[in-house]
C-alpha cells in the first residue's frame, strides 16, 4: 500500500459488470440479447402472439412491431434489473416497467447525463 501512486487518469465511464455474458446465467435468467436475429421468436412473456393481417384479411406469419416491441421489453428488463445499481438513482427512481417503458428510461438517461454536464462541465461517459 505505500507504494501507491494516485493514477495520472481516474477510471471514468459507467461500470457494467455482464454477468450475462456467461450462457449458463443467460440460461438461468432467460435473457435473450439484442445481439440475436429474431429474438422476439424465443422470448415467452405469456401473451399470445399478434400478428400481422395481411390485405386479404387474413394474419400473416409476421408478429405486430407492437408485440416485438413488448417480447423484447422483457427481456431487456432483465439487463437493466441485472445492473440496477449502476444506473444513477435519479433515473432509477423514474423506471417504471409499463409498456413503453424502454423509450423512457431512455429519455430519463439523456436527461440525466444533461444535467451532469450542466453541473459538472463533463461529459456522462459510458
Amino acid at each position: 500500500m505505500d507504494a501507491t501512486k494516485q493514477p495520472k487518469k481516474e477510471i471514468q465511464g459507467t461500470p457494467w459488470y455482464q454477468i450475462l455474458s456467461n450462457q449458463l446465467y443467460e440460461d438461468d435468467f432467460n435473457y435473450i440479447g439484442a445481439f440475436v436475429d429474431e429474438r422476439e421468436k424465443l422470448i415467452e412473456d405469456g401473451y399470445k402472439d399478434e400478428r400481422v393481417i395481411g390485405p386479404d384479411g387474413k394474419e400473416t406469419g409476421e408478429m405486430t412491431q407492437l408485440c416485438k416491441e413488448e417480447r423484447w421489453a422483457q427481456s431487456d428488463m432483465i439487463m437493466i434489473l441485472m445492473n440496477l445499481s449502476y444506473i444513477p438513482d435519479d433515473v432509477a427512481k423514474k423506471i417504471n416497467f409499463a409498456p413503453g417503458w424502454r423509450a423512457e428510461f431512455k429519455a430519463n438517461m439523456e436527461e440525466y447525463k444533461k444535467a451532469f454536464y450542466k453541473k459538472t462541465g463533463r461529459l456522462w461517459e459510458y
